[in-house]
């Protein structure tokens, strides 16, 4: 018998009241192709360009701009390049950009998706990721002119191009660390709490014997762009050299740890391992940088938000566990996740071939992920992209 042809990955039932508006997000990519092919000098190329205008306008569809978009436009060795990008985002009559948490003038970030959903979630406890994103959704975008969402990035562009250029070395770093499985743990934390704590000789010694794996890693697969894979490696350990510093006064070593990732004993069961408990680690160090925005009773806000329990933390969590890996692990990677976010709030949103696959086999193998995301598509041109909007 064949088989039933899969479905496009796009959420079953979509809530009408994400329909008062149609956005469609690009990625940064198909923008910058965009600007480009429209002031082509070969006619074909400038007609394809303003055939996609033209049925993004009639199908009733907003463009979507985010910081992730800016930072990735702005930041490029050719500066004609970056003054053609802006020529085309200061031409467009209406965009939807983030709204930003703080209410500032300038585009949001997957830092304001997160916050805005942290906040439902904590005032709805009882909710689910569907439902967080019906409430999140009606105030995602903000509507302004794309000369208005690219002002604020004029007023001092070379500093600005300057700090996006420091945020993208630090999206390298980032990747490269977390992409590693330098560590390898997989140990119980019930061993650690059981165990006692090593000697300080033995300490150091499996530091630096961590310390050159993670170098050798970053070395051979992380972005080619990391001048020094052992500076990015050293650093890294440093922070740990000296997180450890405060364990080694004395106590239960598990114990210590659980406390120092905000983790209590009695979320611990016999299956919990150390690795597990360092993500719960990081989201919960998201948390903290949220919440000095938000600022919400900390003890109740680590017991009710769940990564699981917010939309971008059920991509983020799919992203990592299907998304195909690469020998090389691009700093680009970072913010592809970040813009994969926007499925939730984007009525159609193009993603790179890999971030496709990945949610795309994520949706087959979990549960809440369908219900959450609209349609999500690739394209590698153009044209492509104007063949779905057909």
């Amino acid at each position: 018998m064949a088989s039933e042809p899969e479905p496009p990955l796009s959420s079953p039932q979509e809530s009408t009241a994400l329909r008062r508006a149609q956005f469609i997000a690009l990625d940064s990519s198909h923008l910058g192709n965009l600007a480009r092919e429209r002031v082509s000098k070969d006619a074909s190329i400038r007609q394809g360009a303003a055939a996609l205008e033209q049925a993004i306008k009639e199908r009733g569809y907003i463009l979507v701009l985010s910081m992730h978009h800016f930072q990735e436009l702005l930041v490029y060795n050719d500066s004609d390049v970056v003054a053609q990008r802006i020529a085309f985002i200061q031409s467009l009559p209406l965009v939807g950009v983030i709204n930003s948490i703080l209410g500032e003038g300038v585009a949001g970030s997957v830092f304001d998706i997160q916050a805005s959903e942290v906040l439902a979630a904590f005032q709805r406890p009882n909710a689910t990721p569907r439902a967080i994103r019906d409430e999140v959704a009606t105030q995602m975008f903000r509507l302004t002119s794309g000369a208005e969402a690219v002002r604020p990035f004029l007023v001092d562009l070379p500093a600005i191009q300057a700090e996006l250029t420091m945020m993208a070395e630090k999206h390298r770093n980032i990747v490269a660390i977390t992409s590693s499985d330098f560590a390898k743990i997989s140990k119980k934390v019930v061993e650690l709490i059981k165990g006692k704590l090593h000697a300080p000789l033995d300490i150091q010694r499996n530091l630096a014997r961590l310390e050159a794996a993670l170098s050798e890693d970053i070395r051979q697969h992380g972005d080619e762009r990391i001048s020094s894979p052992d500076s990015v490696s050293a650093a890294f350990m440093a922070d740990i050299r000296r997180r450890g510093l405060a364990l080694a006064d004395g106590g239960n070593p598990g114990l210590q740890i659980l406390a120092a990732c905000d983790v209590e004993p009695t979320e611990i069961t016999p299956t919990t391992t150390v690795g597990e408990v360092g993500e719960w680690a990081v989201f919960r160090g998201k948390l903290k940088r949220l919440n000095r925005v938000l600022q919400l009773p900390w003890d109740g806000l680590k017991t009710r938000v769940k990564e699981e329990r917010i939309p971008s933390g059920v991509i983020s969590s799919a992203l990592a566990r299907f998304r195909p890996r690469t020998d090389e692990w691009k700093g680009s990677d970072l913010i592809d996740v970040h813009l994969a976010c926007l499925s939730p709030y984007a009525d159609i949103t193009f993603v790179d071939k890999r971030t496709h696959e990945g949610l795309r086999i994520a949706r087959q193998k979990t549960q809440e992920l369908p219900r959450i995301i609209h349609r999500v598509e690739k394209a590698k041109n153009t044209r492509v992209i104007l063949e779905h909007l057909r």
